[in-house]
């Protein structure tokens, strides 16, 4: 979970939030005022700030304004009374992640810190990022591509951001679909305008429709007052909706409704509100075939579906597999420090994995080797277990396979028994050494994959 910095100069908030926060697995930190705060940012390890707006002598707007200098993309929820929700609302249109007005409910603010969490992972993925000296075809900020499917996504970013289209962003999870989403924004006629993301699968169904359209006070329990939603807060700029497919379905029809219409309507009421936004929507799953089974609208679908961006999994680019490495590893050293090497025999390990979490797995395994790190370079035994095992498995069989042709004398029989030996073994890295989801997998009983797994020759 994300370490989430609580600012607040009343000890009874302060220690109200840091209980709730910890009970629900947040690390925890508190200060009593901005300038606390801002050392302890200033510190590193802080994801996510959660502050009041009236402090002195620097109050949560300042704290908020110099946090985005130093950290752009770290969430802020600001804490506010009712009559400044407009000071809030106008943070938001500057970059600020939430605000909640007091007195907040326990729901509102978890939810609000699982999105904020959500961000924190996506921004830590930093999908699509190449290595400097690599030099890149295309390069939009921190979107650089230069393998030939990354080639043809850049291509199409390029004649889509100019223009006013819903996009549909499909891929993997950890691909870095956020990335590409916001990478269409920055080079979009809206740059300047606000930027709202929102992950439609961290919300349960009635908070999710407040959240995007708003509400209106007395609309159900809870809602002590007006509330803009995020539609809203984007006006003139770009909203992003992950996992669109987790959204209910009454909620799309309302969805299609404010594409058609540029116009929302807040929960509970009466009035239709006018929208400039751009819509771009992501998906990990085939939203054809929920369009089949009738958990999405084919309606909406074809909305979204005009343009369509497909990001190809990591284990389809692995040209890229070695400068993002190298880059996560810049990205995690401390400035002034010396980058680490990495070594081939490193090098040879990462591109022998096939990464089914894509980009994010990629970092954490550079994450998790330089927390190992003694020496000034990353070597093969650094990298996590599974990948490790999986690279020596790899380099066995290829011995293997070099002994057999070298031979030319291994019989049929041998030769099937050591590739299905090779295949066990390749299910079993996958499952992450989980003998039982192995054995799930290849469709056999636990025992025949213990049978199989060993030396003897009977089996």
């Amino acid at each position: 979970m994300s370490k989430v910095l609580i600012v607040d100069d009343e000890p009874r908030i302060l220690l109200l939030l840091q209980s709730l926060l910890k009970t629900n697995k947040y690390e925890v930190e508190t200060a009593r005022d901005g300038a606390g705060a801002l050392e302890i940012v200033r510190g590193g390890g802080v994801d996510i700030v959660i502050t009041d707006l009236r402090m002195t002598p620097m109050d949560g707007m300042g704290l908020f304004k110099e946090i985005h200098k130093l950290h752009p993309s770290m969430p802020v929820i600001l804490l506010t009374a009712y009559a400044s929700v407009e000071t809030a609302i106008d943070a938001m249109r500057e970059g600020m992640f939430d605000y909640l007005t007091k007195p907040f409910k326990v729901d509102d603010i978890l939810s609000c810190l699982a999105r904020a969490d959500e961000k924190v992972k996506k921004h830590e993925s930093l999908a699509l990022s190449m290595d400097a000296d690599t030099p890149p075809k295309y390069r939009f900020e921190n979107l650089i591509g230069s393998s030939p499917i990354m080639t043809q996504v850049c291509d199409m970013i390029q004649k889509v951001a100019p223009t006013a289209a819903t996009v549909l962003i499909n891929g993997e999870s950890g691909t870095g679909k956020e990335v590409i989403a916001k990478t269409i924004h920055r080079n979009s006629p809206r740059a300047s305008k606000p930027w709202v993301a929102v992950n439609c699968a961290a919300l349960p169904e009635n908070l999710l429709e407040s959240e995007m359209f708003g509400h209106v006070k007395g609309s159900f329990t809870g809602a002590y007052a007006d509330k803009p939603g995020l539609f809203e807060v984007a006006n003139g700029g770009t909203l992003f909706l992950d996992e669109i497919s987790s959204m209910p379905l009454l909620l799309q029809g309302k969805l299609l409704r404010v594409l058609q219409e540029r116009e929302i309507r807040r929960v509970g009421g009466t009035k239709d509100i006018p929208v400039d936004v751009r819509v771009i929507a992501a998906s990990n799953t085939n939203l054809e075939q929920a369009v089949v089974k009738g958990t999405f609208r084919s309606d909406l679908y074809y909305r979204f579906a005009v343009i369509t961006i497909d990001i190809p999994p990591l284990r389809e680019r692995k040209d890229d597999i070695i400068p993002l490495a190298k880059h996560f590893i810049r990205l995690e050293t401390p400035d002034g420090s010396p980058i680490p090497v990495l070594e081939p025999e490193t090098a040879k390990a990462l591109m022998a994995y096939d990464w089914p979490g894509n980009v994010r797995e990629l970092e954490n395994a550079i994450k998790h080797a330089l927390t190992f790190m003694s020496e000034s370079c990353l070597t093969p035994d650094l990298l996590p277990p599974k990948i490790l095992h999986h690279a020596q498995a790899a380099e066995a069989a290829s011995s293997s396979n070099a002994d057999s042709a070298t031979s030319g004398n291994a019989s049929l029989k041998s030769f099937l028994k050591q590739k299905e030996k090779e295949y066990i073994e390749h299910i079993l890295v996958a499952a992450g050494g989980d003998k039982a989801k192995a054995a799930d997998a290849l469709k056999v009983n636990l025992s025949t994959l213990y049978r199989k797994l060993s030396d003897d020759p009977n089996n």
